[in-house]
């Protein structure tokens, strides 16, 4: 899909409050991603994830891994779906996050003092850090991550913001998995 057609159609999800679901790619890694815009900036949208007819956190995604903006038959009977469940009322920014820029972005969502996960999906690189957000540099962040038995790392994990293909926060796995952390 062209990247003018691709930008025309996250606007018209963005205004309309339409379910989407996007292909992202960038390297050699292809993801899906599905959910509602909730805003929208030249570079980045902010998107409500939802799954399997449940609405989830946030994710910060940049526009230009985006490739495919999908809203056919099937996306048109989740969200009607969702309506009837009642859970189109769920679907809501509960943050301000200026998407200008990644500086701004994470200056907003470490504001909110929720655990992010960031992540890198490229094959070769592949990363996923969950944590506190504990830095902020002018092209990368520092993240306070913990492992899967929820053991905090002693030094910060830095990610350049080049590398990130999708920011997620107030997300049910990390809000849960944070209450229980330890040195």
């Amino acid at each position: 899909m062209k990247k003018e057609k691709v930008i025309e159609k996250l606007e018209k999800h963005c205004s309309e409050k339409l379910y989407v679901r996007l292909t992202r790619k960038k390297g050699g890694f292809e993801g899906t991603s599905t959910g509602f815009i909730l805003d929208k900036s030249s570079d980045f949208i902010l998107l409500q994830e939802t799954d399997e007819f449940r609405v989830l956190g946030y994710q910060v995604i940049p526009i230009q891994t985006i490739k495919h903006v999908r809203y056919n038959k099937n996306d048109k009977t989740i969200h009607r779906i969702l309506k009837e469940e009642g859970l189109i009322s769920e679907v809501k920014a509960k943050y301000k996050v200026d998407l200008t820029d990644w500086n701004s972005i994470v200056k907003d969502i470490k504001a909110t003092e929720l655990t992010i996960i960031s992540e890198c999906e490229h094959p070769k690189q592949n990363f996923f850090c969950i944590g506190l957000l504990k830095r902020i540099n002018k092209k990368s962040i520092s993240i306070r991550y913990f492992n899967a038995q929820g053991i905090l790392d002693k030094k910060n994990t830095k990610h350049n913001f080049e590398d990130i293909t999708k920011l997620s926060f107030d997300d049910r796995y990390a809000n849960v998995f944070s209450k229980y952390l330890r040195e």
